[in-house]
């Protein structure tokens, strides 16, 4: 299997990408979050879905450049129509003027419609977090995008809905829940069908209800589908995959969960917030308490094979750090699917 180094890898996006007719920033923009996500060890919303991006352009499922339409604005908050354009550049401009907004009112939310696969939600409230703010992102596909069944059935009714929170942790890594309301995304069945491997169990079940570990299963027809997050308690993360589709769904504008034959509207939804702890209290209170309570949980004796128990966000920073040195592994498959495009 290919091992590249990050400068590579992000060298070579930004060329495919201004090749299919993206701006200079888009380029830089998509091209630094992909590398960013195989970095800290997310290959699912990485790299490997720089072929993906490429093929929506070309169907023009992704506009290149395209300008955005403000719906709505006011002093904390904003509706915007991103009209097709980059689910990252979208996402990272929107928490971008959410930050602005909550320096001078406490907070503020921006729904954003419109936008295309967003990739790794932790990325935005991380950029929240080094600007000593709480960054929360909500994703909907607008009623599209359904792979997981749900909670007592057997067929795709919802989409994995991901959600993300972030603060700043007074450490050298912020603290980062970044999760689906799916038991995994969809791209993480896809990184394990490009490297021939099985799925775990409890992942996947066949179009009949039956547990299956092949991930080809997902891709059948007739298909099969993605379990909520929480095994035999997935009552609980079917329960937070609805209410994600209210909050970036029903109130972006998007809609909600239907049959594909009754949207209506192009592109998936988000819900951008940023909250100004300092309006709340002492931001280094905050800080100093956040670390204190990552030291304790840090010091739990761990449970064999795991080696050390670690806080949200830990993992992904020890993952970065490795690999920034040893490189990057890509599937065979997709880096000659690379190489072949930029020849």
């Amino acid at each position: 299997m290919p091992v590249i180094h990050a400068a590579e890898l992000k060298a070579q996006s930004q060329r495919l990408l201004l090749a299919a007719g993206c701006t200079e920033r888009e380029a830089n923009i998509v091209s630094e979050h992909l590398v960013e996500s195989s970095l800290v060890g997310h290959d699912s919303h990485g790299v490997m879905r720089l072929l993906q991006y490429l093929d929506e352009i070309k169907r023009g499922e992704i506009v290149p450049g395209q300008t955005w339409n403000i719906v709505r604005d006011w002093s904390i908050g904003s509706v915007i129509d991103v009209q097709q354009v980059f689910g990252q550049v979208a996402c990272h401009d929107a928490m971008q003027l959410a930050i602005q907004k909550a320096r001078d009112h406490s907070l503020a939310a921006i729904a954003l419609r419109g936008t295309g696969h967003t990739g790794r939600l932790g990325a935005y409230v991380t950029q929240a977090a080094e600007q000593n703010m709480i960054g929360i992102v909500m994703g909907s596909g607008g009623g599209a995008g359904k792979w997981v069944a749900p909670f007592g059935g057997c067929e795709r009714r919802i989409g994995t809905n991901p959600l993300a929170f972030g603060a700043p942790s007074g450490k050298e890594f912020p603290i980062v829940l970044d999760m689906g309301t799916s038991i995994v995304p969809e791209g993480k069945i896809r990184h394990y069908q490009q490297h021939g491997e099985a799925v775990p169990a409890a992942w996947l079940i066949d179009h009949s209800g039956q547990p299956s570990t092949n991930p080809d299963t997902l891709y059948a027809n007739p298909p099969g589908a993605i379990m909520s997050l929480g095994g035999s308690a997935g009552h609980k993360g079917f329960g937070l995959a609805v209410m994600v589709d209210i909050m970036a769904g029903a109130l972006t504008g998007v809609g909600c969960i239907k049959p594909e034959e009754d949207k209506v509207t192009v592109g998936g939804g988000l819900f951008v917030m940023a909250i100004n702890p300092s309006q709340f209290g002492d931001s280094r209170w905050l800080q100093e308490e956040i670390a204190t309570m990552t030291d304790f949980v840090n010091s739990c004796k761990p449970v064999p094979p795991i080696e050390r128990v670690m806080v949200p966000g830990q993992f992904e920073h020890q993952q970065k750090c490795h690999r920034e040195e040893d490189g990057i592994m890509i599937a065979e498959t997709v880096w000659e699917k690379i190489q072949a495009l930029a020849s």
